[in-house]
């Protein structure tokens, strides 16, 4: 036998005026279970209430809970606005008693989800769920447009970098230390000619995390020179430019607007060019020279032969510093191959080893324990996020769209964070393996030059920082001498 819950609900002025009452509803209810021959579990009563939701009424939510516990396969009411008057509430109980298993039977209309007839009713009432959702999503974009052309801020979890706004206040009020650093950037930006990457890259070995507590990309960047919350500004839709705008905001800019929009002049003129090719095997030091003079990286360069004025395969390859292009560094360039013979001349002749001799271990696994549980904390916090951002699509604080560009993005940090994790976990679990310096440069003498190029490339991505490398003109000859100043090993 069917397991059902009995629903009966009156409120004061009902009872008075059409007669309805808590008795004749369930002596009615009664008779007609068991004439279906239907086990009454429970009847639950709401006497004196309103039905316009279900805040309020112990009896409904007690209902709700046995049948999502499983108790309770089956509701049966005198009539549907016995169980809510709210078409909201209507839709979402029906679709947890289908999510749960539960059918639905009112009396007075002769539904019975179980039927063929129900079901239509249950077809009938999803359209108006749809109805509603999207109603409810047409009504959060306007409210949402609105406010923005208002002047104020629609950030759900924070204000742009350099500001801060407090629970339950309109305008984000200047934070003056994050504030300095958004001016600091667009000057770098601006009038000391930094491109994003060395911003970042500056940003990062001063130990300046970002707004989230992570460290600075190029995007990151990009983002803050480009935002006009910092001259004032309140921008909204960034996710659809046919639907983007900005309107004058109430709090108080940063930047000035001569400054702002001379950067976005200059951000204009910025050659898109992105390097996605991986190191080529053949300059393997790629990625491991610095320049003494600057401190900048080298970067490869590959002069071609000609044959009858036509370009034919890549002969030489060489290494730049990388501020060469913009006049800030006069390194001179050298070919790899130098590089190569100065580096085996530094390790054959290499002769201090004695100082690496206290054991110093060097490729030592790296415990990555406190990373692991920051990662996963961030995981959970994306979850809490996650719920967070539902919360303000249903109160209408937030439209549809802008609740799946906010998901989307929630999504795709979970997911790099997970595959993170899953790295870091198997590299905890690996071997414990540790070498000392004295032993990796003992090895590089006895096995370096019969190693080919992608051992090579592998060996240097592996155990060596940096190397700190120039050339110098020497008196009286053509070529340059390459010499190497310091070779620093990776330290885990």
């Amino acid at each position: 036998m069917i397991s059902t819950a009995v629903y009966i609900r009156v409120s004061t002025d009902e009872q008075a005026k059409e007669g309805y009452s808590i008795r004749a509803q369930e002596e009615k209810l009664r008779a007609y279970a068991t004439l279906k021959e239907w086990n009454i579990y429970s009847v639950y009563a709401d006497e004196g209430l309103s039905g316009k939701d279900i805040e309020g009424r112990p009896a409904i939510k007690q209902l709700v809970s046995d049948v999502t516990s499983g108790k309770v396969k089956n509701v049966l009411v005198y009539k549907i606005d016995r169980l809510t008057r709210s078409t909201k509430n209507l839709i979402e109980l029906v679709e947890l008693f289908n999510r749960h298993n539960c059918t639905f039977n009112s009396l007075q209309e002769s539904i019975d989800t179980s039927s063929a007839t129900g079901r239509m009713f249950l077809k009938i009432v999803g359209i108006f769920a749809e109805f509603e959702r999207e109603n409810l999503a047409e009504r959060v974009r306007l409210g949402l447009e609105r406010k923005a052309k208002e002047g104020f801020t629609n950030c759900s979890f924070s204000a742009s970098f350099g500001y801060d706004r407090e629970n339950g206040n309109k305008i984000p009020e200047i934070n003056e230390e994050k504030a300095a650093l958004v001016r600091r950037i667009f000057d770098m930006f601006l009038n000391q000619n930094y491109n994003y990457t060395q911003i970042a890259d500056i940003l990062n070995a001063e130990k300046i995390p970002t707004l989230k507590g992570r460290e600075w990309l190029t995007s990151s960047i990009q983002r803050l020179l480009t935002n006009p919350n910092y001259v004032g500004k309140v921008r909204y839709s960034i996710m659809d430019k046919t639907r983007y705008f900005e309107s004058d905001g109430h709090h108080t800019p940063i930047i000035d607007e001569q400054t702002y929009y001379q950067v976005q002049e200059k951000i204009g003129k910025v050659q898109r060019i992105s390097r996605t090719k991986p190191p080529r095997s053949e300059v393997y030091f790629c990625g491991v020279l610095y320049c003494p003079l600057c401190g900048a990286k080298y970067t490869t360069h590959w002069n071609y032969k000609r044959k009858n004025g036509k370009r034919t395969t890549a002969a030489y390859p060489s290494y730049d510093c990388q501020n060469i292009p913009t006049k800030r560094c006069n390194a001179l360039t050298f070919s790899h191959l130098k590089a190569e013979k100065a580096f085996e001349q530094f390790i054959a002749n290499y002769e201090d080893i004695e100082e690496y001799n206290d054991n110093t271990k060097l490729n030592a696994p790296k415990d990555n324990s406190a990373e692991i549980a920051a990662m996963t904390a961030e995981v959970k916090e994306i979850e809490k996020k996650t719920t967070e951002i539902m919360s303000l699509f249903v109160s209408n604080t937030i439209d549809f769209n802008t609740y799946q560009g906010m998901v989307k993005l929630s999504n795709e940090r979970r997911g790099e964070l997970e595959t993170r994790l899953i790295l870091l976990q198997n590299a905890q679990a690996e071997n414990n393996i540790t070498f000392t310096a004295a032993e990796i440069i003992t090895n590089l003498r006895e096995n370096w030059t019969a190693l080919n190029n992608e051992q090579r490339q592998e060996f240097i991505q592996k155990f060596i920082k940096k190397i700190v490398i120039r050339a110098e003109k020497q008196n009286g000859k053509h070529h340059n001498e390459v010499i190497i100043d310091d070779v620093l090993f990776n330290e885990f």
